[in-house]
């Protein structure tokens, strides 16, 4: 009897001495910390990329669309685990995309009004190519959502 008691006081000593060693021995416990890490990280990049979305909607509202298409970019690249804002940012780029090719074309109508030499009518139906592409690449996009 006394040595099956000595046993199970060893055996309760070693359970008591894994339970204070922490549960970190365990993978299941790790990944679960794994995925609350991620799951920190990637609430903390949806939040600043919806930060860095509104900064491009205000960009290309006020025609700054250089800025406003640098901004989306940056989100892409630092926000990596922000998926919905990265959804977002496809169709707004598809926006800033196709007032970029507004402009250009604009600028390409002006020269040839003007008759630079150096600006021909191929240069105008690739500036109209590049609005067609664009526009049905956001109908595209807006159907993919």
């Amino acid at each position: 009897m006394k040595y099956m008691h000595h046993s199970q006081s060893t055996l309760w000593l070693a359970l008591f001495s894994f339970m204070l060693m922490g549960c970190s021995l365990f993978p299941g416990n790790k990944e679960k910390k794994e995925k609350e890490s991620y799951s920190e990280n990637r609430t903390r990049m949806e939040e600043d990329a919806q930060e860095r979305l509104n900064r491009a909607r205000v960009f290309l509202a006020s025609g700054c669309l250089h800025e406003a298409k640098a901004e989306v970019e940056k989100m892409r690249t630092d926000c990596y685990l922000a998926i919905a804002a990265r959804k977002e940012g496809i169709l707004l780029m598809d926006s800033i995309d196709i007032q970029l090719a507004r402009a250009e074309l604009a600028h390409i109508d002006s020269l040839l009004y003007l008759g630079v030499d150096s600006v021909n009518e191929n240069h105008f139906n690739e500036a109209c190519g590049k609005i067609q592409f664009y526009e049905r690449k956001l109908q595209h996009d807006l159907k993919q959502q």
